[in-house]
């Protein structure tokens, strides 16, 4: 006869209301056995097909449940109303982070293995957040009407020779905020609001759409060049209504003897929720890691953080014949985002006086 176990010898004696509350209390004391331990909820305005595959991953590798809400808008206002709803936030637009910050909705995070695989400058200093990616904001311009030797930095859009010529989105949008806010930081307010002068008598039409949008203008002929971000290049080229879009226009990295082109960086970061830091810290690591930013590489066309995830094909590509632009790299401007937040305000005045997004 199978011999039991001392385990099995003792369960009988309890009874079922015994046996009940022996599971729930080896629940309760073994650490990530409870509910929440196995389970990290998420709040973000990323794209939900860029983030699912990633989280699935993570899932499979640890066992432990993402559950994500998923916000095309306002996501610092829910973050500020409900502050414990989520374990973690993660946003397509860091400066947002840097706002939550000193609204204190944040909580320090602390992982040698983010430190090791995040280089410092994305990083908050105090732990705050981090990225994981990041993007350029970048020229878009028609192949057969505008040469590349024509462009060399944004503020050369501002120029007479580009009268009528340049199309962008609402000023007002978070993406040009953090563009004017980083200019701002680098050469100034005044030639900051000549340059958001020039700009708008430039403007082919009045600002509005995305920046996809801005490039199908490119391509339908009503402007010669557009802002928008450098990952629109590969989402385009994959889609089959958008890919003549793409193929009409090219990409140019400007300043890039000045410094170096801005960007727009993603953010992660810990919710001052803090029952499940643990599972929670475990995702942002997973996020971090070389599969997993090759992976998200691939599905966002973002340029990845880590230094040994690879850079996606289409990337590679942008800037091609740019000098100093090989396969895709490019010399980037890192502006503290405590800067673009600090000069948020100021930017808004500015686009206010100027009346950046009236009619045309």
């Amino acid at each position: 006869m199978r011999r039991k176990s001392k385990t099995q010898l003792v369960f009988p004696a309890l009874g079922a209301a015994g046996l009940a509350l022996l599971v729930l209390a080896l629940f309760l004391v073994v650490p990530g056995r409870g509910a929440r331990g196995r389970e990290v909820r998420v709040l973000t305005d990323r794209t939900e097909s860029h983030l699912a595959p990633l989280f699935l991953a993570f899932e499979h590798a640890t066992g432990i449940t993402v559950r994500a809400v998923y916000l095309e808008k306002g996501l610092l206002a829910r973050l500020e109303s409900r502050p414990d709803e989520a374990d973690v936030v993660i946003t397509k637009d860091a400066d947002l982070l840097e706002i939550a910050r000193h609204k204190g909705l944040l909580q320090p995070l602390s992982s040698a293995a983010i430190e090791e695989a995040v280089p410092e400058r994305f990083r908050e200093p105090s732990g705050a957040y981090f990225s994981d990616s990041y993007r350029a904001r970048v020229i878009f311009y028609a192949r057969d009407r505008v040469a590349p030797e024509e462009l060399s930095t944004y503020e050369a859009l501002a120029e007479p020779k580009w009268k009528g010529r340049v199309c962008i989105r609402s000023g007002y949008h978070d993406y040009n905020l953090s563009l004017f806010g980083q200019m701002m930081s680098v050469i100034g307010p005044e030639r900051t609001r000549a340059f958001l002068e020039g700009l708008r008598a430039n403007l082919a039409r009045t600002p509005g759409g995305d920046d996809r949008g801005q490039v199908r203008a490119i391509y339908e002929r009503k402007c010669d060049v557009a802002i928008a971000n450098s990952y629109y290049m590969g989402i385009m080229l994959s889609s089959a209504e958008q890919r003549p879009w793409g193929l009409a226009s090219a990409v140019f990295f400007p300043d890039q003897s000045e410094g170096g082109s801005f960007i727009l960086r993603s953010g992660l970061a810990l919710t001052r929720a803090g029952d499940n830091v643990a599972a929670a810290t475990r995702l942002l690591e997973h996020l971090v890691l070389p599969e997993t930013q090759d992976l998200m590489a691939n599905l966002t066309f973002a340029y990845p953080v880590a230094g040994r995830a690879t850079l996606n094909e289409v990337n590679q590509e942008l800037g091609a014949g740019q000098p100093g632009i090989e396969r895709g790299a490019f010399e980037v401007h890192s502006v503290p985002l405590a800067d673009i937040v600090r000069n948020r305000e100021a930017v808004l005045r500015m686009l206010d006086a100027i009346e950046f997004d009236q009619p045309r």
